[in-house]
């Protein structure tokens, strides 16, 4: 597992005068350059937390009887993705599908995981793809790009 943010991306400065800085650079609106003006940068370096990561792609070696779902098998960032609660549900799902169609539980955990990988990988790729665009110094215009293209 891997932290993200400040480990690897854009370096960090909380402090006033890069954050005016950072306003006077960026396109921003009006509306955001006051919503920025008026917060704490005290309160907001303060419950700064590290997000974590699984590797992508993230695998195993089988172990008879033993399976992982849910963020075991596939911790992402919560933030950027939004799939974790729903990956989990359908991990579940498709477990118990398996073993229902399956003679043993090994079977079921083979089959399982052969849905599970391919799924877990996409989506933890599209999270990675995220917060990499969150760090980037131009975050705000990858994120207009990106929600102006569907």
């Amino acid at each position: 597992m891997r932290a993200l943010g400040r480990s690897r991306r854009a370096e960090e400065a909380w402090n006033r005068a890069a954050v005016s800085h950072s306003r006077a650079e960026r396109a921003w609106s009006a509306a955001i350059r006051a919503t920025t003006a008026r917060t704490s940068i005290q309160c907001v370096a303060s419950v700064g937390r590290p997000l974590f990561a699984l590797p992508v792609p993230h695998t195993w070696e089988p172990t008879p009887g033993v399976t992982l779902l849910g963020d075991a098998a596939h911790l992402m960032s919560p933030f950027f993705s939004g799939m974790g609660a729903n990956l989990a549900m359908r991990d579940g799902a498709d477990l118990a599908q398996a073993l229902t169609e399956h003679a043993t539980a090994d079977d079921a955990v083979t089959a399982y995981e052969e849905i599970l990988i391919p799924r877990s990988v996409e989506a933890a790729e599209g999270a990675a793809e995220g917060v990499d665009g969150a760090f980037a110094p131009d975050s705000a215009e990858q994120t207009l790009a990106h929600m102006t293209a569907h």
